[in-house]
């Protein structure tokens, strides 16, 4: 059984800012720094949590300090060998795997492998893992099945294998249900449960009805998707009012997790006006405790789509067809800020220039703010937080 990988926390916290930044994809920053993905995500999780014990006052306690010196103390380098000792002067300016591996000798005439390892304390499954990015080939294919799931949202990985062979793509189904969990997309078809939740103290009932939808701020709804690049793959989170179709807010991440879903709801809420029903699914992110609470300090009606109402959050899922099959699969997007620059004009001409049909020819925007139709450009944000002319 290997041992578990052991990073210092220099190089974990510069891993996760790195993360937090957001300019690049999880992938991306696995692959420079070779490491898994996932510790990418784990590590950026832990910074985000523990964040706010930096600003904690307040001084350790006594019996703390006299227990760490005895902790000192106990594991002092008493009785090492002085060829170790000379050995492990080589690692003190190093920080991170990529230097440490480095430092090991393969040909040493007396310390073998393991004990270097052991010394530099390193895991000998990090001295020999070498990580590989997300495949172009892989990416296409993922980019294929997302449409090929717009198209026909009913398919499972089974006719999706079908779909794929009649294109001339080879591929088994193991390899295509993985790449659809990875996506997050599932068949809509009755199952005894739709969504697991993240286990929420409290439940709240569907309160949407479209048919009684006659005014805006009445209902907003969210929803998450998946964006495709050409090296990794981003989420997007938008906040939409269902009366209007305007697009309040929205926001990228390079991993799925709760703050840019709280960060899209603060953008939203920034113009002064607030919903009567916020409506989502019960994903995670939207019943975590942080998400629920904000909702309730505004004192906002929470509805929750349950089991049979798979068509409660379909304006925001035709909202994500739009974006994909008129944006997202045009440019093929090459990093994060060429999606994120190329999503704010999109969404800017969805809301202040496109007509809709079922808005009488008005544009979202004009329906929302109830305004006559200008021709003068509005200002252009970028995930609803930075504004570009």
């Amino acid at each position: 059984m290997s041992k578990r990988r052991n990073h210092s926390p220099e190089f974990k916290a510069r891993v996760a800012m790195e993360a937090i930044s957001g300019r690049k994809t999880i992938q991306e920053i696995a692959a420079d720094h070779s490491i898994h993905p996932i510790q990418v995500s784990q590590w950026k999780r832990q910074l985000l949590d523990g964040a706010s014990e930096l600003f904690t006052r307040g001084k350790k306690s006594k019996d703390k300090e006299e227990g760490q010196a005895k902790e000192a103390e106990l594991f002092q380098p008493i009785g090492k060998l002085q060829m170790e000792l000379e050995w492990l002067k080589k690692i003190l300016s190093s920080s991170n795997a990529r230097e440490l591996r480095k430092l090991v000798d393969h040909d040493h005439p007396e310390l073998s492998v393991s004990r270097q390892c052991a010394l530099l304390g390193l895991p000998r499954s990090t001295l020999y893992y070498r990580p590989t990015p997300v495949r172009e080939p892989t990416l296409r294919i993922m980019a294929r099945i997302n449409a090929l799931y717009l198209e026909d949202p009913c398919s499972g990985s089974r006719r999706i294998v079908e779909y794929l062979a009649r294109e001339g793509i080879p591929i088994s189904r193991d390899r295509v249900r993985n790449l659809m969990r990875r996506m997050g997309l599932r068949a809509i078809y009755q199952k005894p449960r739709n969504t697991v939740p993240g286990e929420p103290s409290e439940r709240f009932p569907c309160l949407v009805d479209h048919k009684q939808v006659t005014t805006v701020d009445q209902i907003w709804a969210t929803d998450i998707t998946y964006i495709p690049l050409q090296k990794g793959f981003l989420y997007l989170v938008a906040i939409v009012d269902l009366f209007s179709r305007n697009v309040l807010s929205w926001k990228l991440s390079n991993s799925l997790d709760t703050e840019f879903c709280l960060k899209a709801l603060e953008m939203a809420l920034e113009g002064g006006r607030k919903p009567e029903i916020f409506h989502s699914d019960q994903g995670c992110q939207f019943t975590s405790s942080d998400f629920v609470a904000r909702l309730q300090a505004e004192g906002i009606k929470i509805s929750w789509s349950g089991r049979k109402r798979c068509y409660d959050n379909i304006l925001v899922e035709r909202l994500w067809r739009i974006v994909k099959y008129e944006e997202v699969y045009l440019p093929a997007y090459s990093d994060v800020w060429e999606a994120e620059i190329s999503l704010a004009r999109f969404f800017w001409r969805y809301c202040h220039v496109r007509p809709h049909s079922s808005l009488g020819g008005r544009t979202p925007h004009e329906a929302y703010t109830k305004n006559e139709p200008c021709s003068s450009r509005p200002e252009l944000t970028i995930s609803g937080a930075v504004t570009v002319q």
